[in-house]
């Protein structure tokens, strides 16, 4: 019987993804940095072919960017791109969190996003785990709507927004991704009041910006 050689290779180059968005996220490699592809295939003991299409979906999310001379750098976020980026990401959840507001079913929908907040409570999770749960919950937030193109919208920018919590670290990210800082979101969506939900979620979006540029923004 021949060897599900097709399927082996697409699991071998997405644990290849995943390895290289992990040293991306601990700071293993740094914004700015030269991703080597040849040291990786040794590291991972695979071919340059495959480390090369592996760095592919981290070129599409935006957590690396081609200096074009075929080099793949760890993206680096100017102040200004970092703005663009909150003024979007604001306006899409806002957008989604007052539609969710809106709805009859919106206390089951904000059961949903506390559920989705659960593990924030602990307080022993690494930065990796903190990360995946803090952008599960914004991601969820989205999903809910129903609205596939605001989802696709937002999913858009998750390099992005990946890459300016990474640059920052862990000292400055942790802060900010903790329970209490989002269930104000949920509770807001329960109480279906939709200018209570808009100032929440400017709020969070304005006192994220503040703590990653360290001047208020204009995120409206």
């Amino acid at each position: 019987m021949a060897a599900p050689v097709a399927f082996d290779k697409r699991t071998l180059r997405q644990r290849c993804t995943a390895y290289v968005r992990q040293a991306i996220i601990a700071g293993d490699l740094a914004p700015g940095e030269h991703v080597v592809e040849t040291k990786l295939a040794d590291e991972l003991n695979v071919s340059r072919g495959t480390v090369r299409e592996a760095l592919r979906p981290l070129e599409a999310e935006g957590l690396l960017v081609d200096d074009g001379r075929g080099h793949m750098l760890v993206r680096e976020m100017t102040a200004s791109e970092i703005g663009d980026v909150f003024d979007v990401r604001a306006a899409l959840e806002v957008l989604a969190a007052t539609k969710l507001a809106s709805r009859d079913d919106r206390e089951e929908l904000a059961d949903r996003l506390r559920t989705a907040l659960a593990p924030l409570q602990d307080e022993s999770l690494d930065f990796a785990a903190q990360l995946e749960s803090d952008l599960g919950f914004h991601e969820l937030l989205c999903r809910l709507t129903g609205n596939a193109t605001l989802l696709t919208s937002w999913r858009q920018l998750i390099g992005q927004i990946e890459m300016m919590i990474i640059a920052a670290g862990p000292a400055k990210a942790f802060g900010r991704m903790r329970y209490a800082e989002h269930v104000v979101i949920a509770d807001a969506i329960a109480s279906g009041d939709e200018s209570r939900v808009r100032e929440v979620v400017m709020t969070h979006m304005d006192e994220f910006a503040s703590r990653y540029l360290g001047d208020k923004l204009p995120v409206a």
